[in-house]
């Protein structure tokens, strides 16, 4: 009897081992999955709060671009939305926007628009690759590149084989024949490489929709471009009249010295390409968690807007989306640079919206 009692007690001991192993994994198992679960939905609470973060940023940055648009007709360097604006906290992080001009530079899309080649803005551009030292040829293969046949620009070549090189040709050496959503895509570009690219970024843009340059925010560089064998330096007037004082109307431009000697035809093919205000601006919104410093979380967002007359034709071209940005939010600071207060009550005479939004891990070529 005690051998059976015994090996019953050994049995029964085993037994409890095996559950007490049992439970050991099974509570591991499940502490694992609540470690994930809670993980998990951490980092959905920080997505959520980085979005309501961007969303905030970009609300404050249409109310400066509205508030500015009700003082005057004009866009330059001495308007409100060109002042730093002051981050501000919302909740645990910090949040800081800055605007720029995308009409300041040339839009590489006006190359073809509506079905069509405009010749003007070509002109244009090959003479900022001029004044770049850069090659001129490459303003055909970037207009190659988004428009919709399938033949080299004035020479009459099929673009698979003049462009079977270009990395972003595909199996049977085709272009993508649609505009650029981003100045990176140009690396894709025949004659375009990093070296290219890091001297024609300052000057251009993407925008999906026309947009002529501003002349009271455009660099010298660019405003050269305007004429063969402009130059900076001739430029100068120009950039000390604006910095005096907006300039109102492009007849201004007709009277600096080397401009004025072209003739009607030419400022007439010219003109269609400047303007004294600007349709796009690109805001950069930097979200910052208020951790130790060297410790603290950086992610950034880039927005395209639009503002464009509230009955032009390119307003229609602004993204779906564009409408949830239509009213401020609550939670964006009262104050505004320098002082001044939008008055949501004063009549809209631009229609502003979000044209597009991209999220990004490092802080972006600004």
């Amino acid at each position: 009897m005690s051998m059976t009692a015994h090996s019953q007690r050994g049995v029964a001991l085993l037994t409890i081992l095996l559950l007490v192993v049992s439970i050991t994994v099974v509570a591991g198992a499940m502490l694992a999955s609540q470690k994930i679960a809670i993980r998990r939905s951490g980092l959905l609470f920080d997505q959520n709060q980085l979005l309501q973060d961007i969303h905030a940023g970009q609300q404050l940055a249409l109310t400066v671009i509205r508030a500015d648009d009700k003082l005057n007709d004009t866009d330059s360097e001495q308007d409100i939305w060109a002042q730093p604006i002051p981050p501000y906290t919302l909740g645990t992080h910090s949040i800081s926007v800055e605007l720029r001009d995308e009409a300041s530079r040339f839009n590489i899309n006006n190359l073809y628009q509506k079905g069509a080649v405009d010749t003007a803005a070509l002109a244009l551009f090959q003479r900022l690759l001029t004044q770049l030292n850069l090659e001129p040829d490459i303003a055909i293969a970037v207009l190659d590149y988004q428009d919709t046949d399938s033949d080299v620009y004035q020479d009459g070549g099929n673009e698979s084989t003049v462009y079977s090189q270009q990395s972003s040709a595909t199996v049977n050496n085709t272009l993508p024949n649609q505009p650029f959503v981003s100045v990176d895509q140009l690396q894709a570009v025949r004659g375009v490489n990093t070296d290219v690219l890091a001297t024609l970024r300052p000057y251009i843009t993407a925008a999906p929709y026309f947009v002529p340059v501003n002349i009271n925010t455009a660099s010298p560089v660019l405003l050269a471009a305007l004429v063969d064998g402009g130059n900076s330096e001739q430029m100068q007037g120009l950039v000390d009249m604006r910095t005096q004082r907006a300039l109102e109307s492009i007849d201004a431009v007709w009277q600096l010295p080397n401009l004025s000697g072209l003739n009607e035809e030419q400022r007439a093919a010219l003109a269609p390409l400047l303007a004294v205000d600007s349709q796009a601006f690109m805001t950069l919104i930097t979200v910052t968690d208020n951790a130790t410093v060297g410790q603290a979380k950086h992610r950034y967002a880039t927005v395209l807007m639009s503002k464009t007359a509230n009955d032009a034709e390119g307003s229609s071209n602004a993204n779906n989306n564009s409408s949830n940005a239509n009213n401020a939010n609550n939670n964006i600071p009262n104050s505004l640079p320098n002082g001044a207060n939008y008055n949501g009550d004063s009549k809209k005479t631009k229609q502003i919206d979000v044209v597009a939004q991209r999220l990004w891990a490092f802080r972006p070529s600004f």
